[in-house]
């Protein structure tokens, strides 16, 4: 499977852990996500944008290939990231400062994760602490740990199912809810999507 990690200019907290995680993934950088490239101590094989977000020392102190894009386009570094990773052969993509910061930002990059899923793509995005999973119809198991937190959403409504949580859910339908928000896992975790869409958002995992 190609592997793509595509550093994305929102928060990202640089852990040992997330460095780890990304051995055996291609790592792309988008625009100002370059930054977090050099907090990681990692070279990506290409940088990509139009570079109006980053600053001089930052372009001088990254030793990475460069694409210029112009600055006037119809889509955001980011999404000509995922698109040049998608001509590169991805079939699964980490999108690494996809979450927090511009709220705009995160929900086009949430769209565009559920997009992708539905082109057959594995697709997890996060900001280095918190791990989002878009969720469509069938059943998925993910091995979580003991006292993993985590949170289920329909997006934007679904009809749902989880075991192996503190708080299990039967098969139930819902939109605009906080009722699946802060459970915690007891070990691995099954979620069943009867129909609609759901993100899996799980801490520290």
């Amino acid at each position: 499977m190609k592997r793509f990690a595509l550093l994305l200019g929102g928060p990202l907290l640089a852990t040992e852990a997330l460095k780890e995680r990304l051995k055996g993934y291609r790592l792309l950088a988008a625009d100002s996500g370059g930054r977090h490239a050099l907090a990681l101590g990692l070279v990506p094989e290409l940088w990509l944008g139009d570079f109006d977000s980053s600053p001089p020392w930052l372009q001088e102190a990254l030793p990475a290939p460069k694409e210029v894009l112009p600055r006037e386009k119809d889509l955001t570094d980011g999404e000509a990231l995922l698109r040049k990773a998608l001509e590169m052969g991805a079939e699964e993509v980490l999108l690494l400062g996809a979450l927090g910061g511009r709220l705009d930002h995160t929900l086009a990059h949430l769209a565009l994760a559920f997009a992708l899923a539905e082109q057959g793509l594995r697709v997890v995005l996060s900001d280095g602490l918190a791990w989002a999973y878009p969720l469509l119809p069938g059943t998925h198991t993910f091995p979580l740990a003991s006292k993993t937190p985590f949170s289920l959403l329909p997006h934007l409504e679904a009809t749902l199912e989880v075991e192996g949580a503190r708080w299990n859910l039967p098969l139930t339908p819902l939109r605009a809810t906080t009722l699946t928000l802060e459970n915690e896992a007891l070990g691995p975790i099954r979620v069943e999507v009867a129909s609609g869409r759901a993100l899996l958002y799980v801490f520290g995992a």
